[in-house]
C-alpha cells in the first residue's frame, strides 16, 4: 500500500501487476479519440477496450494506496495524471526523497 515513503517500491509492484494484466499500455499510450458514430467496428472496439483498461487500472492504483491518498486524488482524471502527480512528489529525485534521506542520515 502507497503510504509516500514507499512510493518506488509501490510504483515497481504496480508496475508488475499491470505488465501481468496486460495493461500496462495504457500509462503510455495516448487515450484514442471518441470515435465517431460512423467509425469502423474496430475503432469502437478499440476504445471501449481502451476505457475498460483505464478504469481497471485506476482501481488497482486507488486501492493500493493509503486511505488519505485516495480522498486526494479520487477527483482526477486518469490514472497517468495520478502517477504524474505522485511521481513529482514522492520520486526519487523530489524534494521529499531528498529531505527524508537527510532526516535519515
Amino acid at each position: 500500500q502507497l503510504t509516500s515513503p514507499n512510493y518506488v517500491d509501490w510504483l515497481r509492484n504496480i508496475k508488475i501487476v499491470l505488465n501481468f494484466e496486460d495493461i500496462d499500455y495504457v500509462l503510455e499510450a495516448l487515450i484514442p479519440a471518441l470515435p465517431a458514430e460512423d467509425a469502423s467496428t474496430e475503432d469502437h472496439a478499440i476504445y471501449k477496450k481502451w476505457v475498460a483498461d483505464e478504469k481497471k487500472l485506476r482501481s488497482y492504483l486507488m486501492a493500493s494506496m493509503s486511505n488519505a491518498l485516495q480522498v486526494q486524488y479520487e477527483s482526477l482524471r486518469d490514472s497517468r495524471e495520478v502517477l504524474l502527480h505522485l511521481c513529482e512528489l514522492y520520486g526519487e529525485n523530489s524534494r521529499n526523497a531528498r529531505f527524508q534521506l537527510t532526516t535519515e542520515l
